[in-house]
C-alpha cells in the first residue's frame, strides 16, 4: 500500500466520521425523519419526497428544517 493510498483512506474515514457527527448533532437538535409528521408509514417516503427520501436527509446528515432541492416547499415538522 502506497502512502497515497493510506492518505486517501484517511480522507475517506474522516469524511465518514464528519457525516456521523453531523447526523448526531442534528438528532440532538431534534431533527429526525422518524419524528416528522410528514413521514409515510413505509418510513422511506414522505409528503416532501413521495418516492424516496434522499439519503442525506434520512441519514440525518442534512437538517430538513432547511430547504432541500425537490422538497416542494415541505419541510420537517415535528409530530404532535
Amino acid at each position: 500500500m502506497s502512502i497515497k493510498d493510506v492518505i486517501e483512506s484517511w480522507d475517506e474515514e474522516e469524511r465518514r466520521l464528519d457525516r456521523e457527527l453531523l447526523a448526531m448533532k442534528n438528532w440532538n437538535a431534534g431533527f429526525s425523519c422518524s419524528k416528522c409528521k410528514h413521514l409515510d408509514k413505509n418510513d422511506v417516503s414522505c409528503a416532501a419526497f413521495p418516492d424516496v427520501i434522499p439519503e442525506d436527509i434520512i441519514a440525518g446528515v442534512f437538517d430538513h428544517r432547511k430547504s432541500f432541492p425537490g422538497d416542494h416547499g415541505i419541510l420537517f415538522e415535528p409530530k404532535e
